[in-house]
C-alpha cells in the first residue's frame, strides 16, 4: 500500500496528530506500507523547519522511510529559506500538485486534520 499524509494546518496540535497517525500506520501490522509521504503546504510548511516544535520526530520518520515533503510554494509564501528546513524534506513546486499526482498513482489520500 502507497499512502500520503497530507496537513496544511499551521497547528502544533494538528502536526502533532499527523505524526501520530504516521506512527499509528507504520505500526499497524495489518497493513503492508510500501511508500508512506507526509506532505505539508499552507501553515504547515513550519512543521518542516529545523528547530520547529516536532523537528526531532521529523527526523525520526525520515529514518523509517517515510518521505517528507514540501509544498516549495508555501516555503516562499512564508518567506522560510531553504536551508532552515530539515535536512529530510524533499520540495516540490507545489503541495497540490504533488497530491494530484501521488492520487493519480494510486495512493491512499489521508487529511490530517
Amino acid at each position: 500500500m502507497q499512502v500520503v499524509f497530507h496537513v496544511s494546518s499551521g497547528n502544533v496540535d494538528d502536526w502533532k496528530h499527523a505524526v501520530q497517525n504516521v506512527r499509528n500506520l507504520l505500526e499497524d501490522e495489518t497493513v503492508d506500507v510500501d511508500d508512506a509521504v507526509l506532505l505539508a503546504n499552507g501553515g504547515a510548511i513550519w512543521l518542516f523547519e529545523a528547530g520547529a516544535p516536532l523537528s526531532e520526530k521529523i527526523r525520526g520518520l525520515g529514518s523509517t522511510g517515510v518521505r517528507c515533503v514540501g509544498c516549495r510554494n508555501s516555503v516562499r509564501g512564508h518567506d522560510i529559506a531553504k536551508s532552515d528546513l530539515l535536512s529530510n524534506v524533499k520540495l516540490v513546486p507545489s503541495g497540490v500538485g504533488e497530491l494530484t499526482r501521488l492520487q493519480s498513482d494510486g495512493y491512499a489520500y489521508l487529511k490530517v486534520p
